[in-house]
């Protein structure tokens, strides 16, 4: 398995995805009271986009009635909870593995 260089919120991000679906309506205030600062949508977006475009999240993403999994969502998806985030099996083993961050 690749090990990745991940930043810190990019870590703590992860971490908090692990078991769990998330959105963003949870995601940025958790990590905003954690950092003591605004995490801005734009920000946030950043950081699950890099995790996913790593392997390391799937998503949940409601259509209509029903959901889809998807390795990426759309922005606006992502900025109206209408997608939640959670580790993939890479990102869980990620988090097992001993790990520096940036």
């Amino acid at each position: 398995m690749e090990s990745f260089l991940l930043s810190d919120i990019e870590d703590r991000t992860l971490a908090m995805a692990d078991g769990e679906y998330v959105h963003f309506k949870i995601a940025r205030p958790v990590l905003g009271t954690y950092y003591e600062r605004n995490v801005s949508f734009g920000e946030l977006t950043t950081i699950v986009g890099r995790l996913s475009n790593l392997g390391l999240l799937t998503w949940r993403i409601r259509h209509g009635r029903g959901w889809r999994f998807r390795h990426h969502a759309p922005v606006s998806s992502q900025h109206s909870c209408a997608a939640l985030f959670t580790c993939s099996p890479a990102g869980a083993a990620h988090l097992r593995k001993s790990r520096h961050v940036a």
